[in-house]
Order: C-alpha cells, then structure tokens, then sequence
C-alpha cells in the first residue's frame, strides 16, 4: 500500500491529480487574484538583506512555473538594483514556463537568472560555495527524499543575516471552526494505514519543520491568513464514476488510486465531510497553509 507515495508510485499520475485539484479551487481565478501574491510578498523581509553595492543572491527550491517567485522578485527590486536568482526545478516544463514569463515581463529584467533542472538532491550534489541573502521554498518539501537533509542543506547555504522561507501545509485546526486545516487528514491516514517513517512520504507538514528548527536553536517566525488558504471543491469525490473526483482524492491523500482502497476512500471521505462546508451548493474543503520564516544571525 503506497500510503503517503502518490509522487513516488507515478509522477504522471500525481500531475494529473495535481491539475485535477487545480480546476477543483479555480486556479485560473487565483491567478488573476493579485492579493494571493502580494500575501508572498509582505512574508519578504523589508530590511535590507546584503551589503550595497551587491547582488542580492536568491536561491528557490522547487519554483515551478515563477508565479510565486516573479512576485518576490519585484519586491527585492524595489530595494535593490539587481538580484541573481538560483531557480532549482526538475520539470523541464515548468522552467519553460517561467522563462516565458521572465521574457513576457520586462520588470524582471534586473534579474540574473541561473536555470538548474534539478531535484533538490541532486542539486546538492552539484552546489557551489554560494551563500544566499533568502532561500525559499512554496509547497515543495513534501516531496524532497530526504526532509532533514534538504533543511540542513538549506541553511548551509544561508548566509549570515539571510532569511528561510518555507510554506508548508499546516497541521491546525481552524480557530473558530474547530475543522481541520488539512493536515490532520495526514496524521489520520498514516495512523490507520501508514508504515515506517512518515517524513519518508509526503505526508508532511508545518510541525514537522517547526521541530526541525527547534531541536537546532533556530528561531523563526509563523504566520497564517486566510487569503493564502485554498477553499477545494470536492463535491466530485463523493461521486464514485467520477473521475475528476478520484484525482483530487489521490492528491489530497497523496495516495495512488485511492478509489481501489476502499477503507482509504471512506475514511477520507468522512474526515473531509465532517470537515467542509456547503456553499452555494458545493462542498468546500478548505486547506490552509503555514509560512514559516527563519533568521540566521550573523556569526
């Protein structure tokens, strides 16, 4: 049973599962929504974040198509003239993307760009002795192999007086509702089904980097709003024939072909039941996310 190992078991089908959870929380719709990026863009430090007269030094683990990492970048560019950004990504695909997008958008031009298709494992493999003023990663680490290394590598590579981004699902519940953020249909999962380590799956979230930092003294910053929160249609996962609806089931379970798993599906269908919303006549699953910000002090 590949619990947790939806990306492991068929990269294929996690991306079409992916799209399916795209449609699902209307990302065309998201895409036009300027406060979704701009909510990025407060995370990113104010403060100056290398000496003057210096390229700033970006580096982003797992940047996909750049919508997230163009949105930064043109807030670094408010405070300094240029900025060599390190975009880590094995789908080539993706980078296509975002270099369409880096040709299609002239505020970029201040950008030195450094293209590194490559999973984050074998990036370190082939890593330089460059130091980074921020280092970033937006929903990725659930699917690095190893998520101790890639942290530890993380801030190796920070300098001193550099900032850490992650997003990261989170593991709360909502204050008011009482209803789960999304990760504890995670924990469920693997208590009933899961074997061995779950941090070799992708069924991580916020706490389990949260931990990391605390065991290494390394103080950091939390913060959640609901702009960035993603409100899920799942209507179409109570619907067996459906085929739409066992995509987002795979996702959101990260769990290949949950529909043959009936013990799977049931649980997962009730935990989200009793943890959705009706509006305007579907069934919203609302999932939200952590954004954890590391400082590390100058030695």
């Amino acid at each position: 049973m590949e619990v947790g190992r939806l990306i492991n078991y068929s990269p294929e089908r996690y991306l079409e599962s992916m799209m399916a959870l795209r449609t699902a929380y209307g990302r065309d719709q998201r895409d036009r929504d300027p406060a979704y990026y701009q909510y990025f863009v407060a995370k990113v430090p104010d403060s100056a974040l290398c000496e003057p007269g210096t390229d700033l030094r970006v580096l982003g683990i797992g940047s996909g198509s750049g919508d997230v990492d163009s949105a930064i970048l043109k807030k670094l560019l408010q405070r300094h003239n240029s900025v060599y950004n390190r975009v880590v990504e094995p789908s080539g695909e993706m980078i296509e993307r975002y270099k369409t997008r880096v040709r299609e958008d002239t505020s970029l031009g201040a950008v030195n760009f450094d293209w590194r298709q490559q999973t984050a494992e074998e990036y370190v493999q082939t890593k330089d002795d460059t130091k980074f003023h921020l280092i970033h990663a937006v929903h990725v680490l659930y699917h690095v192999e190893d998520l101790d290394a890639t942290l530890r590598n993380m801030w190796e590579q920070l300098a001193d007086g550099g900032y850490m981004f992650i997003t990261i699902k989170s593991d709360a519940c909502y204050a008011f509702e009482g209803k789960d953020a999304g990760g504890k249909l995670y924990y469920k999962l693997w208590e009933k089904f899961g074997k061995g380590d779950r941090l070799k799956t992708s069924l991580r979230t916020s706490v389990d980097v949260e931990q990391w930092l605390d065991a290494r003294g390394i103080s950091y910053d939390v913060t959640s709003e609901d702009v960035a929160a993603l409100n899920i249609d799942i209507s179409e996962c109570f619907n067996e024939k459906s085929e739409a609806g066992m995509k987002i089931l795979d996702f959101l379970t990260q769990t290949p072909h949950v529909s043959n798993m009936p013990e799977i599906r049931a649980m997962t269908l009730e935990h989200m039941q009793c943890n959705s919303s009706m509006v305007n006549g579907k069934r919203l699953y609302k999932v939200e996310s952590e954004d954890i910000v590391a400082f590390k002090k100058c030695e």
